[in-house]
């Protein structure tokens, strides 16, 4: 037979802790925040302009940058979700072609290669991009 604690215990409805007659709750982490990596991206076409990232999307942004026009593979730079991280980029705006390449071995088929199209340079200098 199930209890009804609120029958059983009346007042348990809204009881939380207080000191000095003030209510403590608990504080709500922000839903996004402005901390980042500062990177300017200059795309083939057009303007140049600046993005933050952090996170798993600034791993795999420095991944790129570091493989240069060889790519990167989810097999030679294992990451659990590389097409999220370069959907999140690309979001932001950052030129990533993807390359589909075909793979032999125990469990054949084919896999990605993210290859990154901008520019990008790590942080900015003054001015508005």
């Amino acid at each position: 037979m199930a209890r009804n604690l609120l029958q059983q215990e009346p007042g348990r409805v809204n009881r939380h802790a207080n000191a000095a007659g003030i209510p403590k709750l608990a504080h709500r982490k922000p839903k996004c925040h402005n901390a980042g990596t500062p990177y300017l991206v200059t795309p083939n076409a057009g303007e140049a302009f600046r993005i933050l990232v952090s996170g798993r999307e600034q791993w795999a942004l420095e991944q790129l940058r570091k493989a240069g026009n060889k790519g990167c593979t989810p097999i030679d730079n294992p990451a659990p979700r590389w097409a999220a991280y370069v959907h999140d980029l690309r979001a932001m705006g950052v030129e990533i072609e993807t390359i589909t390449e075909p793979h032999e071995g125990d469990f054949p088929g084919h896999h990605a290669r993210y290859v990154l199209r901008s520019a990008v340079s790590l942080g900015w200098e003054g001015g508005a991009a």
